[in-house]
């Protein structure tokens, strides 16, 4: 699961970590963290495709794509 340990809140401005702070810094860390979704995202599209060519029965690829999802931690 994607972690940061920067909080953002909203409310009559952006606050970081209950600091105000510019939308420019805001929309940095939203940024990386699109990224790292995406990467975590194309891992596991990647590794379900691995599984296709595997002669797996729908439940025994149900219980691979769960592994595979709690291995990458989403």
């Amino acid at each position: 699961m994607l972690r940061t340990t920067e909080m953002i809140t909203y409310c009559n401005g952006f606050l970081l970590n209950g600091q105000p702070a510019d939308r420019q810094k805001i929309e940095d860390i939203f940024e990386g963290r699109r990224v790292a979704a995406l990467s975590v995202w194309e891992q596991y599209e990647q590794q379900k495709q691995k599984l296709m060519l595997k002669k797996l029965t729908p439940e025994q690829y149900k219980n691979a794509c769960r592994d595979i999802a709690r291995a990458l931690g989403v």
